[in-house]
């Protein structure tokens, strides 16, 4: 795919270092390990996990992709932050719903109404793996049954993961997504950069969006087509920056990014609600794109007019 993506859409210049490297996909007793000439590039955790010792149990999960590195290794994600242990590194989930007539949250487990999880691997091929995913309710069971199908690329300097995400109702019920601040698809950053409690912190995560902001609170509800994060993690500089397909629903999908916490999610339910029914499935597609060192804005907007070409 990225010999294509190299070839037919961007010049070799902008991409002096992806020149493909091999990457081996295999599934594992955890889940998906993806990784290039043994160097870890991901995990998708299908195997329930539990949290470290000292937080509750309920926090529990699968379904989410960690450790996502950078090239040279740096872990980018944390599974079970200090504070808001639900959030679970790369993520999919619907925060306000309403199923069966009930208000259920998909995404703050403590909340004791719903939550999402990993059910399969359904596929496992060169490149990436598929796999499936189902949001929850407590009281009515599943929900909405979800697809990722997730390719990887690896180069010297970068790894690239393109995720295709498909949900459709689990039963005939339909499943309302109210309007709320946050709720998508998300990312949460290291723990290096968590400045709530935790031991890792070194310095908060820092921001460039497609729009050139820098100030977190300033980004919040932006539509800015990419959001790269970035921070110091034990003393040096790697970061993550995502992209939104303009195939996507409400794209450019407005963003919410927490003023304090390194988080941000691509969040659709900000502009309003929308149902995901028996006939009216939810689809999105994003890119991921891990690097080395501070992110710079000129070569991240070619690198996304260069994914938004891709039919």
């Amino acid at each position: 795919m990225l010999r294509g993506f190299v070839k037919n859409c961007l010049p070799l210049f902008l991409f002096p270092a992806i020149l493909p490297a091999g990457v081996k996909v295999e599934q594992t007793e955890e889940g998906v390990l993806v990784s290039t000439d043994g160097q870890p590039i991901l995990q998708f955790q299908v195997k329930k996990i539990q949290p470290p010792e000292g937080i509750d149990a309920l926090y529990a999960g699968s379904g989410f992709i960690h450790p996502l590195r950078s090239p040279s290794g740096i872990v980018l994600t944390d599974p079970f932050p200090v504070g808001h242990s639900h959030q679970h590194a790369v993520f999919s989930a619907w925060t306000r719903t309403t199923f069966h007539g009930k208000r259920v949250d998909f995404w703050n487990k403590h909340r004791m109404t719903g939550y999402s999880e990993a059910v399969s691997v359904d596929k496992v091929g060169k490149n990436g793996f598929t796999v499936t995913r189902r949001m929850v309710s407590r009281e009515h069971g599943p929900a909405i049954i979800e697809t990722w199908d997730v390719q990887v690329e690896a180069g010297k300097d970068v790894f690239i993961v393109d995720i295709a995400l498909r949900q459709r109702t689990a039963k005939r019920e339909p499943v309302h997504v109210r309007e709320w601040h946050y709720g998508g698809f998300a990312f949460r950053g290291s723990a290096a950069w968590n400045s709530e409690g935790d031991p890792a912190f070194e310095a908060p995560m820092r921001i460039l969006t497609g729009k050139g902001t820098t100030n977190l609170e300033e980004a919040n509800n932006e539509r800015p087509r990419w959001v790269a994060a970035y921070g110091s993690v034990k003393g040096e500089v790697a970061g993550v920056v995502m992209m939104d397909h303009p195939s996507n629903f409400r794209h450019p999908q407005p963003v919410r990014i927490h003023p304090v916490m390194p988080y941000f999610v691509f969040s659709p339910p900000i502009l309003g609600s929308f149902e995901i029914g028996p006939k009216a499935p939810y689809s999105g597609r994003y890119r991921i794109i891990t690097y080395d060192g501070k992110p710079d804005a000129e070569k991240l907007e070619e690198w996304y007019q260069a994914y938004a070409r891709l039919p």
